[in-house]
């Protein structure tokens, strides 16, 4: 309990100071250091939107899916929701597009680092919950959870893009894994560690998958949505009633494109040196 007690301190620490306070990076518990952080809390007190404003994107547009329903992001599916940030595909009409929810990073220099988020997952049958990097298909590693999986509430799909080699899965670019004991419908942390070799994926700090293959190389956004089109071999749906996921927060901690080693010295070696922030 203390430690849980001195991490929300430090956490507080780190939104109430800023950037200055961290001049010299954040290290984590595998001893990387990372030059940048962007945390939204959709807890504050200003709202789960309020905590969106600066850094986030809200999409609000169509994508086309073939044969399958038309996926349409609107701002409505992404709102305030007991105390924390609601993401969500509506409940289906029975025709049309399917209205789902998406944010992304203003940011798509982001380079290799560690991202986490705290949330809970959709229980509603009948659509995929995303947490990513992307800047294209084939630079794209994924944690995605079915809520449509048998057992969707321990069950989670790791995939460094493309997933597929000749059509069929690629064993060595996904990973579907079940954490026994697991209950992803109650809140706990999900995080994916951008290694330049490898893609890390991990459950309440507990690492559950790794992946070499495909491992992305160019700077990306970060993206969280909830969409489904229907297609029967994977998002299934779409969903009878709002299909709902639930966002704390969110803490990003990474490398940029825009801030070269150098400059980032400087700027530590101008703060004094001071100590590196601990998450």
């Amino acid at each position: 309990m203390l430690g849980l007690i001195a991490t929300l301190a430090l956490f507080t620490l780190h939104v109430q100071t800023g950037r200055a306070a961290c001049e010299c990076g954040y290290i984590d518990s595998q001893g990387h250091v990372w030059r940048e952080a962007l945390i939204a809390n959709f807890t504050q007190p200003a709202g789960a939107l309020a905590a969106l404003q600066n850094d986030w994107y809200i999409s609000n547009w169509d994508i086309p899916q073939g044969s399958n329903k038309v996926i349409r992001y609107t701002p409505n599916n992404v709102f305030q929701h007991n105390d924390a940030l609601g993401i969500k595909v509506s409940g289906y009409s029975g025709s049309g597009p399917v209205s789902s929810g998406e944010v992304y990073t203003l940011r798509s220099d982001i380079q290799y680092g560690t991202f986490r988020m705290r949330a809970a997952v959709p229980s509603v049958p009948g659509v995929v919950f995303g947490f990513f990097t992307y800047i294209s298909g084939t630079q794209e590693q994924d944690i995605e959870f079915l809520s449509s999986d048998t057992d969707y509430y321990q069950t989670v799909h790791y995939t460094n893009q493309p997933g597929l080699l000749n059509g069929d899965v690629d064993p060595d670019a996904t990973k579907d894994v079940v954490v026994p004991g697991a209950d992803f419908t109650a809140f706990g942390e999900h995080r994916i560690d951008w290694l330049p070799t490898a893609s890390k994926y991990f459950y309440n700090q507990a690492q559950t998958a790794s992946i070499t293959k495909n491992v992305p190389t160019t700077s990306s956004r970060i993206i969280l949505n909830v969409w489904s089109n229907g297609d029967s071999l994977f998002s299934k749906g779409p969903p009878t009633a709002d299909s709902i996921a639930t966002v704390q927060w969110v803490q990003l901690y990474f490398n940029s494109t825009s801030l070269a080693e150098p400059a980032f010295q400087t700027a530590c070696v101008n703060a004094g040196n001071i100590p590196k922030c601990i998450i």
